[in-house]
């Protein structure tokens, strides 16, 4: 495992008033004392006391130095309700071993992702709040030994989860004295929890897109080009015969045309507009807009997604043109929230057009002002879950 540079942020704790400075000055005086007086038997009870402090401070000083630590995400993308096993690796490259250790690492606020078991998780005081970590105990890390141990967490809900540290506690064998020490990790992680897919169906959205791009109703056959033949099933149209098999002896053959459709769709998500409204409404968008993208993969529609940006995050723009892509769309959705509207500044530069475009937004009139005057001249369909000063534009589910 590579070295990385030790984090400045060292927290050397005293966890008893017998291993501090002056206490063991103190104990080390009385027993001086003591054999002066000659009390040999009080001073060697100091003595002893005194050195059993000064090598328990000692020990946990120098305990965690040159330890490295490493995480590994066996799966960086799931889904709520999926398992999402974390390797964790401890390697102590020096001779003096650790008796034992604590490994702790932080978790979303909300609890995206939770530990296999309750009590792996604690709750740490960190800028004036309670946040919760994840806390696994280990023991006796031997000098010059690595191990690896899995945490097995659970999704449970929508979120993204990431850390560039990890917490490490250790001390002395009779946890007199404690010190804790983040490290940085060589690689960072991120975990993303994917919105839930729900069924949905694109006939909606489908029709709509078509209108806009071509001024015509629906989406058909384009009977110029032939996809595929199959054999004549009851019901099927007459007109979709092929005649010239037929003449050939090949039996009732049936023509399956090229669909026209729609090629690509954008979809613009202002967080902001959720805000007044319950987290119910603003976690059933991400789930139905998801869904949305998955399906219309699937139909071979290229699908881009522009949300707001996310507190913390630069990303804020994905293209989903196969299902290798997909994972980037579904993780904006995964990081979203409802602190920023989206700008026009912001819409422009990543959309060469607005034909196809869809907004999705929670009360129309948190909307950002350019935003609305860019929508309304390109006439960029609107689907709302709040308030809303125009027409419904229909549901997609």
């Amino acid at each position: 495992m590579a070295r990385t540079p030790e984090s400045a942020a060292v927290d050397f704790a005293e966890s008893s008033l017998f291993t501090g400075r002056f206490s063991i000055l103190a104990l080390a005086a009385c027993g001086v004392g003591f054999s002066l007086s000659g009390r040999l038997p009080a001073a060697i009870f100091s003595l002893a006391a005194a050195a059993v402090a000064a090598a328990a401070r000692l020990w946990a000083r120098h305990v965690l130095d040159g330890v490295n630590a490493a995480l590994q995400a066996e799966r960086s993308c799931v889904f709520p309700g999926e398992p999402c096993p974390l390797r964790v690796t401890l390697d102590n490259p020096k001779w003096l071993p650790l008796v034992w250790l604590t490994v702790r690492f932080p978790l979303e606020p909300g609890g995206a992702l939770r530990p296999e078991h309750r009590w792996e998780t604690v709750e740490l005081p960190e800028g004036g709040v309670q946040k919760p970590y994840y806390e696994k105990n280990v023991s006796f890390l031997l000098g010059h030994q690595r191990m690896s141990y899995t945490s097995r967490l659970q999704a449970e809900h929508r979120g993204l989860l990431s850390f560039d540290r990890i917490r490490l506690l250790s001390g002395d064998g009779l946890c007199l004295c404690v010190r804790e020490k983040e490290i940085p990790l060589p690689r960072p992680v991120t975990l993303a929890v994917f919105p839930r897919l729900v069924p949905v169906s694109t006939r909606w959205f489908l029709r709509n897109s078509w209108e806009l791009e071509t001024g015509a109703r629906g989406f058909q056959d384009d009977r110029t080009v032939i996809r595929n033949v199959r054999a004549y099933q009851p019901g099927d149209n007459a007109r979709s015969l092929n005649f010239r098999l037929m003449a050939r002896g090949q039996g009732a053959m049936v023509n399956i045309y090229e669909k026209i459709s729609p090629r690509r769709a954008a979809f613009l998500l202002d967080g902001a507009s959720f805000a007044g409204l319950p987290p119910e409404d603003f976690e059933s968008a991400l789930e139905i807009l998801g869904s949305l993208a998955a399906q219309l993969m699937e139909e071979e529609v290229a699908v881009s997604l522009l949300i707001s940006r996310p507190a913390g995050r630069l990303e804020q723009f994905a293209t989903c043109r196969d299902r290798l892509q997909l994972p980037a769309v579904l993780t904006l959705l995964a990081a979203a929230d409802t602190a920023v509207s989206i700008t026009a500044d912001e819409i422009l530069p990543r959309l060469r057009t607005l034909s196809g475009a869809f907004l999705i937004c929670g009360d129309v009139r948190r909307l950002d002002a350019g935003t609305c005057a860019l929508l309304e001249r390109h006439r960029v369909p609107l689907l709302a879950w709040g308030n809303s000063l125009t027409p419904s534009c229909g549901s997609w589910t």
